[in-house]
């Protein structure tokens, strides 16, 4: 096995998965890292039997919570599924501890849902900064290229470098808000943490 999980981690299992023994929330752990029956079975020192069994129990579980796809979604969490054209964050099995990658896995589903909350032009110019790595004087003559204003409440014409860098920074904001509602009490994290990890996943 690969040792205690954090008090944090454990906080945050479902009430159906704190309600179980201590080897079934273990299980639930390795259940979301998609780890397969025959390597739970050899981290929890258990027989195959015994181990199906409590993966059934697992299982049974979520569906009654209606949360089953809490263990079946997929290890690769993307910013935005949706688009093929938007680059995977992967989380390597072997790079993190198993409740590290747990957290991490978490953290990057909220991100995920924050920036999907967006407004449209929001979440137009955060592609832009972030994924084709255009500044605000670039997106500014993006907007005048095409003859639109990607700024609400400013025209085209008007539209002026500090609006676009104004706007930016609200989106980058609003999804710092909705991810601290999810992460109540952690004040270290700030826009420049968010624009950072932004830059590093080209959003």
């Amino acid at each position: 096995m690969e040792g205690p999980f954090s008090k944090t981690v454990i906080e945050r299992f479902p009430s159906v998965i704190k309600a179980l023994n201590e080897t079934c929330q273990q299980a639930f752990i390795y259940l979301r890292l998609r780890k397969t029956e025959t390597e739970i079975s050899r981290l929890l020192n258990l027989t195959i039997d015994d181990t199906r069994e409590m993966i059934e129990t697992v299982r049974n579980e979520l569906i009654r919570a209606g949360l089953l796809d809490l263990i079946e979604d997929p290890r690769f969490v993307p910013i935005h599924s949706d688009d093929p054209d938007l680059p995977d964050l992967p989380i390597e099995a072997g790079e993190l501890a198993a409740d590290s990658r747990l957290i991490v896995s978490e953290f990057f589903s909220h991100l995920k849902d924050a920036v999907t909350k967006l407004h449209g032009h929001q979440t137009n110019l955060l592609r832009l900064r972030y994924k084709h790595q255009l500044s605000a004087k670039d997106i500014l003559g993006f907007c005048k290229h095409i003859g639109t204003s990607l700024v609400p409440g400013r025209d085209v014409s008007e539209l002026k470098e500090q609006d676009v860098f104004y706007a930016l920074n609200t989106a980058v904001k609003e999804v710092l808000k909705q991810l601290k509602s999810r992460y109540k009490g952690e004040e270290s994290f700030s826009t420049e943490n968010l624009k950072y990890i932004f830059e590093e996943i080209g959003l």
